[in-house]
């Protein structure tokens, strides 16, 4: 028998923040123009940052299926994952998402995209991030505790 909220309760889905912040990044960039590199160099430099998730992102990605384990945190996980990319994050996922959005602002030659990434980068700790380490901690207990204090939450 499947438990109905057997998943963390995030106050927002990632992918909303990402893709807002992407869209508002846009529109200011359209009403107050900042100066950027030029484009030759914003996109070489954009797709070697979003190059840079190959590290990060899919790895975590490959490995939660692999395990069988859904990616999608509104669906109950199933294992926790200490190995590959998870040997040097707690979030690979969400480390690879956002060299996908730097590397885009950086691509797209959008700088209000890359000044908002703290913001991003805050709030994607405090609403998707912290729920779901609840979530494991009341899951599997000691075991994610003790991942906990030796792997970083980010890098």
């Amino acid at each position: 028998m499947k438990v109905k909220n057997d998943h963390p309760h995030l106050i927002v889905n990632p992918f909303v923040l990402y893709v807002g912040f992407g869209l508002s990044a846009a529109l200011l960039q359209n009403l107050v123009a900042l100066p950027f590199a030029p484009t030759q160099t914003a996109q070489i430099t954009g797709i070697t940052i979003m190059a840079t998730n190959l590290l990060f992102g899919l790895p975590a990605l490959r490995g939660m299926l692999q395990a069988k384990t859904s990616p999608n945190p509104n669906r109950p996980t199933t294992t926790l994952l200490l190995s590959g990319p998870y040997r040097f994050s707690r979030n690979p996922m969400y480390v690879g998402l956002t060299l996908i959005y730097v590397g885009l602002m950086t691509f797209l030659q959008l700088p209000w995209g890359i000044l908002f990434t703290p913001i991003v980068i805050w709030l994607i700790t405090a609403w998707v991030i912290r729920p779901e380490e609840e979530y494991l901690a009341s899951k599997f207990g000691d075991t994610y505790l003790e991942y906990k204090k030796i792997v970083r939450r980010w890098i």
